[in-house]
């Protein structure tokens, strides 16, 4: 969510292998792969949890350290989003009712809302 609310621009694209610093363990790696931003980012998550840190927050601004933008951008997450945002601003529901709404999807909505909001209020 916060990369659809801040839309940020990587000054220069990173191309697998290369160094990054890990900031939890505040080391050069470096980083060949996807799974490995992957399991940085769940450091990250476990570091924001056990901190009690927003955890969006944190993983939104901790990934400028090793990870290009570019690798976790997600069409089906951003597709979601956009989904979420056009049933909000229309105020239109995604199904004929809530019985036919999947809870998986009214849970991703709800996440999405409180995170795009959290995201929105950050950079004021």
């Amino acid at each position: 969510m916060w990369f659809a609310v801040k839309q940020p621009k990587t000054q220069v694209k990173r191309s697998f292998p290369y160094k990054a610093l890990n900031p939890v363990t505040n080391k050069s790696v470096t980083i060949e792969n996807k799974e490995q931003i992957y399991g940085i980012l769940m450091d990250c998550y476990n570091e924001a949890i056990e901190k009690e840190f927003d955890v969006g927050e944190a993983l939104y601004t901790q990934h400028f350290f090793f990870a290009d933008t570019d690798h976790l951008y997600d069409n089906e997450c951003q597709n979601l989003i956009k989904k979420f945002v056009y049933c909000d601003t229309f105020n239109c529901p995604p199904y004929p009712s809530l019985q036919e709404t999947p809870a998986e999807l009214v849970d991703n909505f709800l996440l999405i809302k409180r995170e795009i909001s959290k995201a929105q209020k950050e950079g004021k």
